[in-house]
């Protein structure tokens, strides 16, 4: 007669579970977003994932054998010792691969910014704020690391806006070599006038605009600036140009809410940072994030409100939950468990999608919405004997010995059906 079972053992570790492989997930993000191709990076990212969810949920079980029963405990444990990493490491590794692949395909029309405009702060305040110029520093890098067919401008601003290097192919290396060159000669002076800085990028962009091309501007200032904000940012809207922005609160708090604001107006990302020296990582990142995206991470620029992702994405960590609960059930080598497991694994990946765009739209820090997600997947797959009654009984063939005559076993019945005989 099919039962239901609560470990609070197994449910606790698989909690922890959740939270540990979030912190680790977080510090892969972090240190090899663009470094590691992205298929890669969500590979490792579901597969440490699901390694650490089934260790600890085999240990809540050798310690207390809730929902196998104690000649699991006796007898098969060292089979699940075995099966352990090819369950969970290998299979989600495998899962992620693909699944990052299949969201990373464009279908649609939606073409990723080809043309970047940096927008750089050069007033006299940015001499105590960045006296390193750590900012010229991060635009030279990115010009450096962009992609070859890809395009960029440099306009710098204090109380004046100037192009300080026209738009260029990336590609081109005497074009290159010269905006690093024209980067070096910037002198920090002046005051700070946000509202010119964008008027004379928008006007540069339409001069140079080229059919097929999609344009994107990063703008990062220290301080604040009186302006009209519908109206700087109208043309912007008019082309569906995306501004992303960076500011340092720690100097101007204001002018980083000003910032923030223009790049929600236009569909762009806000960045804060503490420390000038932060601006390269930062600057890439943005880069990055508007050419592809991750199963995990929010959507920005053209992709960020597009429906197709959104569905795509609850989808395929529907699938991901799915194997969460089918890793389960293969660690314990029973089929009664493995189905409760993946039932409750779908539910739990339809959740943490859910939770992943909800938190996208919803202006929730990411780190919050994933480790939310990464619990979802480990501690609510983990109910599944509690949510779905499993067979206790086993009616199939028998060996000699009184076991099952294949590999799936119902160890909780093992001593009745033993009896039996």
């Amino acid at each position: 007669m099919p039962i239901r079972k609560f470990s609070f053992l197994f449910f606790i570790f698989s909690i922890l579970a959740g939270i540990i492989g979030a912190v680790v997930g977080e510090w892969l993000l972090s240190s090899y977003y663009g470094v590691w191709p992205n298929i890669l990076l969500m590979g490792v990212y579901f597969g440490q994932l699901a390694l650490i969810t089934g260790l600890f949920c085999l240990l809540a079980e050798i310690i207390s054998p809730v929902i196998n029963g104690k000649s699991w405990r006796l007898e098969y444990s060292g089979q699940s010792w075995k099966v352990l990493v090819p369950a969970t490491l290998v299979m989600l590794f495998i899962a992620g691969l693909v699944f990052q692949f299949l969201y990373s395909i464009n279908f649609s029309k939606i073409q990723s910014p080809d043309d970047l405009v940096m927008v750089v702060d050069i007033s006299d305040s940015m001499n105590e704020s960045d006296p390193k110029k750590e900012s010229l520093q991060a635009a030279k890098e990115l010009i450096s690391t962009m992609k070859a067919t890809h395009r960029a401008a440099i306009i710098s601003f204090n109380d004046e806006a100037f192009i300080t290097k026209e738009m260029f192919p990336i590609g081109d290396g005497k074009e290159k070599t010269d905006a690093i060159e024209k980067i070096d000669q910037l002198k920090a002076t002046g005051q700070t006038d946000i509202a010119e800085a964008l008027d004379t990028a928008i006007r540069h962009i339409e001069d140079n605009q080229q059919p097929g091309r999609t344009p994107m501007v990063i703008l990062f200032s220290d301080g604040y600036s009186e302006l009209n904000l519908e109206s700087v940012i109208e043309p912007y809207l008019g082309k569906g140009i995306v501004i992303n922005t960076v500011g340092m609160s720690e100097i101007d708090r204001s002018g980083a809410q000003l910032l923030k604001q223009i790049a929600a107006g236009t569909g762009g990302s806000f960045h804060n940072v503490n420390n000038a020296s932060e601006l390269s990582k930062v600057f890439e990142k943005i880069y990055l994030e508007n050419q592809d995206r991750l199963l995990v991470t929010e959507r920005h620029g053209v992709f960020a409100d597009s429906t197709y992702l959104a569905v795509l994405r609850v989808i395929l960590l529907t699938l991901v939950g799915g194997l969460f609960g089918l890793m389960l059930g293969m660690i314990f080598d029973n089929r009664y468990l493995a189905k409760s497991y993946v039932i409750t694994g779908l539910l739990s990946g339809i959740l943490a999608g859910l939770v992943l765009e909800i938190g996208q739209q919803g202006g929730v820090s990411p780190l919050t919405y994933r480790f939310i997600a990464a619990v979802l997947l480990t501690a609510f797959t983990g109910l599944g004997t509690m949510v779905i009654p499993i067979k206790e009984k086993y009616s199939g063939p028998m060996t000699a010995t009184g076991r099952p005559a294949f590999s799936t076993r119902s160890y909780a019945n093992k001593d009745t059906v033993k009896k039996s005989f």
